[in-house]
């Protein structure tokens, strides 16, 4: 059986994919089994819905091969993964599906525009097409959990680096555009204590009410800004050790059906509301409201960068040093403020920089530190940021020096790739495989 890889594109496709089988089919017989892996079915229906997903991603302009075979590969590939992920006892929390659920249902209302427009579009609450959605989050991270359980012992060794790269042909070298290594340090402001005693106010009121009579949950979807506010704040069963410190300490100290007195975390002010301990487990919901920075909360900020720049150029502390004491941008200060390229490195190419860095660090010179400048976040918050414009490597060739890492990158893959096709290919002789005649021509092995 071959192995391939197919790209979906999008979280909004997904979605679609996923919720098409009442709308694009009607009527129609849809529900053909057209091949089984152990206990688990592959229906006609997915393979269609799966095929319309890949002629709108513009795909097959470039795809000369039977499309619908390579998805029934995959299809089964993937089967196979999530019956040996049984087999192998692998699997994963409750509670992790339910924040990848949430946090890819809230990247899906962005692409959308508004919950509205989905609910619109598919006549659906949130709350269904999340249910929905359920099976197939959770089928995704027991696949990428299996997957991580059978390659996570694969390395390189500098040897198999070089052969790599001495069997690639000279004139067939990969071209690199101009690249650069770049780190940032990004200090968002804390709110002064009038505006978090503000918010401790208004959740004291909502606590009031839930104490009153009124249901938590409609409260959660009216108050909270959470991701789980929509699904009345609930965050399902989590394991000891798994949520914020502070915010299951709040939890755990509650008997069930309990509202605590406001929590405050990492991610803001709380009220929780224990709803059963089950073991090493608890299930909660809660209701999240974040103190806003005031614009003087934003300049102190800003100040404070400006002083730990100082340090930086007088050398009495390192930029990553720097960055991982003080930054609050989780994705670059643990690797030292840098941004990270596409083979995990610390080079990035100019066309995947972001336009505005890219314009900032046109106007400095290597080893430049820029002042603070105000940024707006991702999820509209304002934060203080200083760039250090490290290093530039002009467009060239592929070689060991300036791209071992995306050689090392190349090379566990390509071994990650053989090991993940010989164990399909040797668990394909272990776990019943049957396919429907139709798809004969696709040449995968029945049993």
């Amino acid at each position: 059986m071959r192995t391939t890889k197919f790209i979906n594109k999008g979280l909004a496709a997904i979605l679609f994919t996923v919720l098409s089988l009442n709308i694009t089919f009607g009527q129609e017989v849809v529900d053909k089994i057209i091949a089984k892996v152990d206990n688990y079915i592959i229906l006609k229906s997915e393979i269609e819905q799966a095929y319309a997903g890949f002629l709108s991603s513009g795909e097959a302009a470039n795809f000369t091969g039977d499309a619908r075979c390579l998805i029934l590969e995959q299809m089964i590939e993937t089967k196979l993964m999530l019956a040996m992920s049984e087999i192998d006892s692998v699997d994963v929390d409750a509670g992790r599906v339910d924040y990848e659920l949430q946090m890819r249902m809230q990247n899906i209302v962005q692409q959308m525009g508004s919950e509205r427009a989905i609910e619109e579009a598919y006549g659906k609450s949130i709350d269904q097409l999340m249910e929905e959605l359920r099976p197939n989050v959770e089928e995704q991270l027991r696949v990428s959990a299996q997957e991580e359980y059978i390659l996570s012992s694969v390395t390189v060794t500098p040897a198999e680096i070089r052969k790599f790269f001495n069997n690639i042909p000279k004139d067939s070298l990969p071209l690199f555009n101009t690249e650069f290594e770049i780190g940032v340090i990004v200090k968002k402001p804390v709110p002064n204590e009038a505006e978090v005693q503000k918010v401790k106010d208004q959740l004291m009121k909502i606590r009031e009410r839930a104490m009153n009579g009124e249901n938590f949950e409609i409260l959660a979807i009216e108050n909270s800004e959470g991701p789980s506010g929509p699904n009345g704040g609930n965050l399902g069963l989590a394991k000891r050790g798994q949520m914020d410190p502070a915010y299951e300490a709040g939890a755990l100290a509650l008997k069930p059906g309990e509202i605590s007195m406001p929590v405050v975390s990492q991610f803001g002010i709380h009220l929780i509301q224990l709803i059963e301990k089950r073991g090493n487990e608890y299930d909660s919901r809660h209701i999240l409201i974040t103190p806003k920075p005031t614009e003087q909360d934003i300049q102190r900020t800003s100040n404070e960068l400006d002083s730990l720049r100082t340090l930086i150029l007088s050398d009495s502390i390192t930029f990553a040093s720097a960055a991982k004491q003080f930054s609050d941008d989780e994705g670059t200060k643990v690797n030292g403020g840098f941004l990270t390229g596409q083979f995990g490195t610390n080079k990035i190419s100019a066309e995947n920089l972001d336009p505005t860095m890219f314009f900032i660090i046109d106007e400095m010179s290597e080893g430049d530190i820029s002042k603070p400048e105000i940024i707006e976040m991702m999820d509209g918050s304002k934060a203080a940021r200083i760039i250090y414009y490290k290093s530039k490597v002009g467009p060239h060739r592929a070689n060991m020096t300036d791209d071992y890492e995306k050689l090392r990158a190349a090379t566990l893959g390509m071994k990650k790739d053989q090991k993940r096709s010989e164990y399909i290919k040797e668990k394909m002789k272990e776990v019943y495989v049957m396919v429907d005649p139709e798809f004969n021509r696709c040449g995968i092995t029945n049993n």
